[in-house]
Order: structure tokens, then sequence, then C-alpha cells
């Protein structure tokens, strides 16, 4: 009987002590904390930057400091267009970028970053990657680089900040402008002006050395921040170019599969965040910006109506154009085609 006893005894301590094996994993996965590393195309100190920061800080204290994600200013880590292989190798974790920076790589990435102003707005384009397929293809873009597309933030409408006067699409013609790339800078070439590729690192000095006689970057707010309009004498305001672009957060894909599901759940969630922190609060500093620099003695110009229908018109054909150069950059530009379509946005 005493025998029974002790064998039931130590039975009930090897349960136990399975019992602690099984739910060890789970229990460390709830402990662990995920320090990881993020560039971003902004430089640091901009209102961009300054957003990411800011939704990153949240994203910590969301998951009770599980997750450490630190911030790094364009170039800190590897080249602002090589920010892709280095995410995909695992070089660093996770970034946040403009994805035309990628063009070089599938000419698709040019049309998620933006269709010139095909767009009308962000909410259009927010309705389009969640609602009409457009996660889902930049998903697979992505994911043939080893890299996870967390989901996109956007800003506004882009300014062209200039050395010369651009008052009409005539006056583009024979201007070096500074342009990530992609289906914006054939829209320039189309004008007659020369698209120069640079960083946004590189734009005071390129416009205060004449590299380059103008510059479009992402918005009014960060054009300020870094300076912009100590070095040119014009801005235009809303450009033809771009109503709207869209830049993202992405993932090394190994890493985030490595998540637990309820930090994947949370990053999910939190991207929504991002997203209209990115929005409201570079077109917030837009405004302010628009009207310190006009202060300071810029001269803000806009296109006529009939400008910006007929550069609407060539958008639309430079779209077309673009198709032919990947499978993937077709389905892409049919899929937003068909959705302003649907919408009603373009005939």
């Amino acid at each position: 009987m005493v025998r029974g006893r002790k064998q039931t005894g130590i039975w009930i301590v090897v349960a136990a002590v399975v019992a602690v094996i099984a739910l060890a994993p789970a229990a460390s996965a709830k402990e662990k904390v995920y320090n990881w590393r993020a560039q971003t195309y902004a430089v640091a100190g901009s209102v961009g930057y300054k957003a990411l920061e800011s939704s990153l800080a949240d994203l910590k204290e969301m998951t009770d400091g599980r997750m450490d994600i630190r911030l790094y200013g364009v170039g800190s880590l590897v080249g602002a267009f090589d920010q892709l292989d280095a995410m995909g190798s695992g070089i660093f974790e996770c970034g946040f970028n403009a994805p035309a920076y990628y063009a070089g790589k599938d000419p698709a990435f040019a049309a998620l970053f933006s269709l010139m102003n095909l767009w009308e707005n962000t909410t259009d384009v927010k309705l389009w990657m969640y609602y009409f397929g457009g996660m889902e293809l930049a998903r697979e873009l992505y994911g043939k680089y080893d890299v996870y597309y967390a989901g996109p933030a956007l800003v506004g409408a882009e300014p062209i900040m200039s050395k010369v006067p651009i008052r009409s699409l005539e006056d583009l013609k024979g201007i070096k402008i500074r342009t990530a790339g992609g289906l914006t800078s054939t829209l320039f070439s189309e004008l007659g002006a020369s698209p120069v590729k640079l960083p946004g690192s590189e734009l005071y000095t390129g416009l205060d050395t004449g590299v380059v006689d103008a510059a479009e970057f992402v918005s009014l707010a960060e054009n300020m921040d870094l300076g912009l309009h100590e070095v040119t004498e014009y801005v235009l305001y809303p450009s033809f170019h771009g109503n709207t672009a869209t830049c993202d957060f992405t993932i090394n894909q190994k890493r985030w599969d490595s998540l637990p599901a309820d930090l994947k759940a949370t990053i999910t969630s939190w991207m929504y965040e991002l997203d209209a922190r990115f929005d409201y609060q570079s077109q917030a500093e837009s405004i302010r910006a628009l009207k310190k620099m006009t202060d300071a003695g810029l001269v803000h110009t806009k296109l006529s109506d009939a400008d910006m229908k007929q550069a609407r018109a060539m958008a639309l054909k430079v779209a077309s154009d673009w198709k032919g150069k990947s499978e993937m950059s077709a389905r892409m530009i049919d899929s937003i085609v068909d959705f302003l379509k649907l919408k009603g946005s373009l005939d």
C-alpha cells in the first residue's frame, strides 16, 4: 500500500515537471524583449522622423517594453537606396521608407509609392490598400526580397522647392530636379526636365551648389525641417506630381515570423496609429511651414486648372506605359486604376 502511494506521488511530481516544461516556452515568449533597429528615409529631427519616433515609443508602451525598436535616420546604417537588401539579409530588422527608392529592383515599387496625381487624397489610397487588394499586392512584392510589408503610412500633397519660378508646366523645361525616381522621374522627363536621383539628406547641398535647380521631397514640413527654404526662392504647392505619397513600415520576414502571435497582432493594429500620426502630423506641420516660408520671403506658386488637367492626363499615360516594365507593376497599376474607375475618380 505504501509502495503504491510512493509511485502515485512520483507520477504526480513527474506530471508537474512535464507541465512546467510545456509551459516554459509560452512564458519565455511573453517575457522576451525584442531589441530591434529601424532605419528611415527621414533626417533626424524632421517631422517625419519625429512622427515615427513617437509611434515607436507608443509601440514599446503598448507591449510593456517587449517591442523596443531603436530608430536611425537616413544613411545611418546603410544607404537610403540599399535599405531593402539590408532588411532582407538581416543587417537590421525593420525600416520605414519610400518604396520608390527600390524601383531598380522592380518598377512596381514606384507604382506602390505614388501614381503621381492620379490619386486625389490619402483616404483613397487607404481604401485601396485595406479593402481593394493593395495590401496583398504589397506583401507579395516585398515578400520576394524576404521582407514583410507591415502597412502603409501616407503624407498629403508634396511641394516642389525651386530656385527658379514654376508657374506653368512649360517652366519645367530645362531644369534639373531632384526626385526619388520611378514614375515621377518619367513624368518630369516627359515635361522636359532633367530628373536627378538623390536621397533627402543630400537635398540642401544639392540645391545650394547647383546640382539641382528644384527638388520634390515628401511633405512641405520636412522640406522646411531640412532647411530647403534657405536655398530656394519659390515653392510650388500643392504640386502636380503628387497629391499623396505612400511610405511604409517593413520587417525582415524571418524576424516577423519569429514573433509571438500577440506581438504580431499588436503591430498590425499599431500600423493604423503610425499611419494616422504620420499623415495628420505632416499635414498640420505643412500648414505652419507654408506660412513660415512665405513670411520669410519665398514666393508661393500654383499651376492653372488647365495645367493640372494636362498633367493628370500625362500621368495616366506614364502609368499605362509603366505597366510594361514588369508583371508585378502591371498588376499593381491595373488594381489601382480599376479602383479609381470604380470610385468614379477616373473615366
